[in-house]
């Protein structure tokens, strides 16, 4: 199995000019924690994430280096959130994109234990999947530990997977524990064995 077999292909966009406080909406609106920023021809440029904007909406002394390890003293005034966020929010995204040194991306092929690693070096993030063609970078894709339990676990553990054996419980298994419990709650209640 490799990224390809796991990526989600439908992917929602952001271009170097949208504005953090569109992205932001994109974000809550489709519950997405990272978009990808790509040009007119799908060549990636980074990725706009939800934790890059935790990280600035920090007071300006928590982000320096080794910034304040107690914040308790410092107000907690939603006004001054709102005024850090309305000056953060007209700004391109291209300003508050994932540093590049901390991305992280995969191509099609790479397979699947190694998708894996990527996504527990990077936590909170997604995978771009990335073709490169010489310098370029062309966005095909987005793995997420989402995209793992929905294409993968989920499948797994689904009435379908009853050939599987060991940890896939099989529906008539599933049907049986519950009448147990049921059989044993209504002992528990009338006192009777």
């Amino acid at each position: 199995m490799t990224a390809k077999n796991i990526m989600s292909f439908r992917l929602i966009k952001l271009s170097p000019t949208d504005r953090v406080c569109d992205a932001l909406k994109l974000m809550h609106t489709h519950q997405i924690r990272n978009l990808p920023v790509v040009d007119n021809d799908d060549q990636f440029i980074g990725l706009f994430g939800i934790r890059r904007m935790i990280t600035l909406l920090l007071p300006k002394a928590a982000q320096i280096n080794f910034g304040l390890k107690e914040l308790n003293f410092m107000p907690d005034e939603v006004e001054a959130l709102y005024e850090r966020l309305g000056e953060i929010g007209e700004k391109p995204v291209t300003e508050f994109l994932e540093k590049k040194k901390n991305l992280l991306f995969c191509k099609p092929s790479t397979a699947f234990p190694e998708v894996l690693e990527l996504l527990e070096q990077n936590p909170g993030s997604s995978l771009p999947v990335i073709v490169l063609k010489g310098k370029k970078k062309k966005l095909i894709g987005m793995v997420s530990a989402w995209d793992i339990l929905d294409k993968l676990v989920m499948n797994m553990f689904s009435s379908e997977a009853e050939g599987y054996q060991g940890a896939v419980c099989s529906e008539q298994t599933r049907i049986e524990d519950s009448k147990v419990t049921k059989d044993k709650s209504s002992q528990d209640i009338t006192g009777e064995d």
